[in-house]
């Protein structure tokens, strides 16, 4: 794997080992995919001003609701993981582990939020998609309390499913139905079959168990007819006064919106168009960061995800207004490019382009790192 230089060069392993139902699920957007391509350009939009002579020599330590992470950024939630590659999921939360970040547990992941977080080693969060079933919510908190999770992310930017063209075209659903385009796909990819048929199909262990409450109905049902399509900020109220650690809201696009999180009791802000897989014409992630952030001021904290393809890009973010910045396709890329190799590939390349950009524009760390480093 050493060959591999960036994110990218794995993003292109990846499209040849794994169906492209598969690869289409994890690189695609929705509609005519914008807003995917706007989270890009913009990010790449963002000029670092660097400083001469410093000698700085960067310390990456981000400190987040009294934690000291090794690094300042994170693997964001990302649903049916190990449908990229089998364990995939594992394998990003063991580089959690392995370099001291957090990585954050989906509701629709593909391994048990419990197995997450032992894998983790006490570096996991838990998203969680509000149900329309109350007694779900509580159980879904109480076992990620019990797993030992202290950091809860209320997605809020999910009131129907995204326009998935990729999917449409490849007709991708779960569970699978075979047919002549889904053969030919797994044909292009046998590593990937045998692989899949040796570890079973990929499910949803976080529902599995409520699917008999609810009307009898499949999984994949259960889960396009339970996630709260009604959400309002009554629910993010009440599941406030039910989780005793901290709580961030994602999904939040706009300074209004931020705000009335915070009034609510939301301790960080989670800035997000879901990596350009919902509406296509939302702005792009790292904008509203900029907006956000200047209408808070420097206190509250705020996270952002959307677009993040290196660490020089983790420092345009931080320089931008970001306290943490989260990322979820590249290190599944990497899975899916070369399993449990192609995972920590990933990571390692963000931290090493991270400490390196922050050298060349002479930030002692990232404690300090704000938007006097951006070019005016």
């Amino acid at each position: 794997m050493s060959n591999a230089a960036s994110i990218g060069d794995l993003a292109k392993r990846a499209r040849w080992r794994i169906p492209g139902f598969a690869f289409g699920f994890l690189d695609g957007g929705s509609g005519e995919e914008d807003g995917l391509r706007r989270n890009r350009d913009r990010l790449e939009a963002v000029i670092l001003a660097p400083k001469a002579c410093t000698g700085a020599k960067p310390d990456t330590t981000a400190t987040l609701f009294g934690r000291d992470y090794r690094l300042p950024f994170g693997a964001a939630p990302v649903g049916m993981g190990n449908l990229l590659w089998p364990g995939a999921d594992l394998m990003v939360a063991r580089q959690a582990a392995r370099l001291g970040f957090p990585v954050v547990a989906s509701t629709v992941a593909t391994t048990a939020l419990e197995d997450i977080a032992k894998a983790a080693d006490g570096n996991a969060w838990f998203q969680l998609y509000v149900s329309r079933e109350e007694r779900i919510n509580r159980d879904l908190l109480a076992r990620a309390w019990a797993a030992g999770i202290r950091e809860l992310v209320v997605t809020v930017d999910v009131p129907v499913a995204g326009d998935r063209r990729r999917d449409l075209r490849n007709r991708f659903v779960l569970p699978f139905k075979p047919g002549a385009r889904f053969v030919a796909q797994l044909a292009m990819a046998p590593f990937w079959a045998l692989s899949t048929l040796k570890h079973g199909s990929p499910g949803f262990p976080n529902l599995a168990r409520y699917v008999g409450e609810v009307d009898g109905k499949t999984l994949a049902g259960f889960i396009s007819s339970q996630i709260k399509d009604d959400l309002t900020w009554d629910d993010l109220k009440s599941l406030r006064d039910q989780w005793q650690g901290r709580m961030l809201v994602k999904g939040i696009m706009t300074a209004s919106d931020a705000k009335t999180a915070l009034g609510l009791g939301a301790d960080g802000i989670w800035v997000s168009n879901h990596g350009g897989r919902q509406l296509d014409s939302a702005p792009a992630a790292i904008d509203s960061l900029s907006a956000i952030r200047a209408a808070l001021g420097p206190d509250p904290v705020v996270v952002m995800d959307g677009g993040i393809r290196s660490g020089e890009d983790v420092v345009r973010a931080g320089a931008t207004g970001a306290d943490f910045v989260f990322c979820g396709r590249a290190f599944y890329y990497g899975a899916a490019a070369a399993g449990e190799a192609g995972a920590a590939r990933a990571a390692d390349l963000l931290a090493a382009d991270l400490k390196r950009t922050l050298i060349q524009i002479g930030c002692p760390s990232w404690s300090v790192l704000d938007d006097g480093w951006l070019w005016r």
